[in-house]
């Protein structure tokens, strides 16, 4: 604030015009009357002198030029009358007096004139005042407001009216930031006074505003105070919220878990601009062509900050004694940082790689490293990177890989136990195919008369028996070594009626009637025949067997065949028990069984048969008034 302005600013209105015209008519009454009084009466003294009260009258209206213009023309008015009064007889006396008058026109038209300039300028000075933004008001010796600017309107929310005459301090409930007398001090040595203090508004809400006090003495000794106060709430909130902003920033930044590294990359810009400016236009093919670049530049890289997790994976007592620079811990071997360098000049939002530091006992650590670039060159100074220590994690990684090894042998050496169950299984229904026909011939043979004819069908049996139990060690031994089968157009009908006659002794022994319902004799599948024939004749078998705690009356075994679409569907149903609800979810389980004496894994090798030909297979729900299983197998149709 310029101290040069006074305290007593000025309205900046002008008079009314009413105001204006009688001051102006009285001005000119004066003036007629002092020229008659001068001009026609016998009065010996300087009456022209009262030409001085036309002036202090007419000055505030008419300042500047036609103030001087009314000077001149009181000055002939006064001549005027000397002339007429005394003609040619010019005496000392009367002669003085009129130079008496003349020099005091003249010094009141100048006084009037300085009088009026000053006055515009502190009515200037009160209206910069006014429309200044900030709150200025002046308070006197006793502390009472004497002047209040529309800025505090606008702060404080009093008007002038209100403001006016009240005691400043108590008004605006002022808390200082030291004791009123110690403050009084200084603003009577220096003059002046800046500090921040707390106000109340008229709403009573607080401010904190920025207050600076310039004391004015006039020449009476009397003084003012000046007090300019600027709104500073705004600021002081967003400085303590950006104080409560950082401090959490470096709780985080010193607690995570993940290493964080401040970079200044401002070196790694000027370095990159310098190869720009020198021609470089590929910046990966120069750093191949050029390695030692790469290097150079990261000795530029310093590293400012670092936080708690750094140093302990770094082997680091504190940050005093963390590495200075990028190259003193990455190995002369690295290229990451030409990566970084590509990524950077490009203008990456992110980058990201695997690499390896060296730590202050020399142990090198394998680490991802993951940065974000700022958006622009203002935020390179402090660059923050995300170092993870993968030295955990390639030991994980090895001891996965050794478990998968021991695991991987450990499920060959299963594999090789369920083959040999499976083979066992699987073969001996054709071992007991063999087993009959070989006793059917032997019968034959040893009768009185050997019907050679029976026993030479008899034979054959065997010997179709030991073929189909050949075709199925090779069927399971491909199906679980996940070998490529022999396929072939199969017609479905076909396919269950082969199936069926291979049970039929089984169905004969049991006394089972077996109820074979093929509709789809259009329908063909493509698939190896033995292995889909041995998983229909298990299915059967399972059937066959499960009844045969269920009497002989009521053993049924329904097969029948259909097409869905583009599937062909069988479906197998016995009366026997069923599968208890629990069970039916694991039937197809390996080692699952509810038969005593089960090996559990009929079922397990049908569903990896049936899923081999990129078919289903399921145990279907009871329908109501049904009693037993039902199985369906679902196989894709040839179109």
């Amino acid at each position: 604030m310029n101290r040069l302005m006074r305290f007593s600013p000025f309205p900046s209105s002008r008079p009314s015009a009413v105001g204006r015209r009688l001051r102006l008519a009285g001005a000119a009454l004066i003036a007629a009357a002092v020229f008659v009084i001068d001009t026609f009466t016998p009065l010996s003294s300087a009456v022209a002198v009262l030409y001085v009260l036309v002036l202090l009258l007419v000055g505030e209206e008419l300042p500047g030029r036609r103030l001087w213009v009314v000077t001149l023309a009181c000055a002939a008015m006064a001549t005027t009358s000397f002339a007429f009064a005394h003609g040619e007889d010019v005496e000392l006396a009367p002669t003085l007096r009129l130079m008496v008058s003349l020099a005091a026109l003249g010094v009141a038209a100048f006084l009037t004139g300085r009088n009026l300039a000053a006055r515009e300028i502190l009515q200037a000075q009160a209206r910069l005042l006014d429309v200044t933004s900030d709150a200025i008001f002046i308070r006197d010796a006793q502390g009472r407001i004497t002047f209040w600017n529309r800025g505090a309107e606008r702060l404080y929310g009093w008007t002038r009216d209100e403001a006016l005459g009240q005691d400043a301090h108590r008004l605006l409930a002022t808390a200082l930031p030291a004791p009123s007398e110690d403050i009084a001090a200084l603003v009577a040595r220096d003059g002046a006074w800046q500090g921040e203090v707390s106000q109340r508004r008229k709403d009573g809400g607080i401010l904190t505003v920025l207050s600076e006090w310039i004391l004015e003495r006039d020449e009476t000794g009397a003084h003012a105070l000046l007090e300019s106060n600027t709104d500073i709430s705004d600021l002081r909130r967003a400085d303590e919220a950006l104080r409560r902003s950082e401090a959490r920033y470096r709780t985080i930044f010193n607690t995570l878990a993940v290493s964080i590294w401040e970079h200044d990359f401002r070196p790694v810009k000027a370095a990159l601009d310098e190869l720009r400016a020198q021609g470089v236009t590929d910046l990966a093919e120069h750093l191949a062509r050029n390695p030692e670049v790469a290097r150079e530049i990261k000795t530029r890289v310093g590293i400012t900050d670092v936080n708690a997790t750094a140093l302990k994976m770094m082997g680091v007592a504190d940050k005093a004694g963390f590495f200075q620079r990028l190259d003193e811990l990455l190995p002369e071997t690295d290229d990451s940082f030409a990566q970084f360098l590509i990524a950077f000049d490009a203008g990456a939002p992110r980058f990201e790689t695997e690499t390896t530091v060296r730590s202050r006992t020399g142990e090198m650590i394998p680490v991802m490293v993951a940065l974000n670039f700022p958006s622009d060159a203002q935020g390179l100074d402090r660059v923050q990177a995300s170092i993870v220590d993968l030295t955990e994690q390639r030991r994980m990684q090895e001891r996965l890989d050794r478990a998968r090894a021991e695991l991987e042998h450990a499920l060959r050496a299963a594999t090789l136990g369920v083959l040999s169950a499976s083979i066992a299984h699987e073969v001996n229904q054709p071992l007991a195919a063999i087993s009959n026909a070989a006793g059917a011939a032997q019968r034959w043979l040893d009768r009185e008369t050997p019907d050679l004819d029976e026993a030479k069908e008899a034979v054959a049996d065997v010997v179709h028996a030991a073929a189909h139990a050949a075709e199925v060690v090779r069927g399971i031994r491909g199906l679980i070594a996940q070998t490529p089968a022999d396929r072939a157009p199969l017609p479905l009908d076909g396919l269950l009626a082969a199936s069926a006659g291979f049970v039929r002794r089984e169905i004969a022994e049991h006394g089972v009637e077996l109820i074979l319902d093929p509709q789809a004799p259009d329908t063909v599948v493509h698939g190896d025949r033995v292995v889909l024939q041995q998983a229909l004749v298990n299915l059967m078998l399972n059937g066959v067997q499960a009844m045969s705690a269920v009497p002989v009356e009521t053993r049924r075994l329904h097969v029948r065949s259909r097409r869905e679409g583009g599937e062909a569907v069988i479906e197998i149903a016995d009366t026997g028990p069923g599968f208890p609800p629990d069970a039916a979810d694991r039937a197809f389980e390996t080692f699952f069984t509810t038969k005593p004496g089960g090996m559990g894994l009929g079922l397990a090798i049908c569903r990896s048969a049936v899923a081999a030909h990129d078919g289903r297979i399921a145990v279907l729900p009871s329908t109501a008034g049904e009693i037993g299983a039902r199985i369906e197998v679902r196989l894709p149709a040839v179109v």
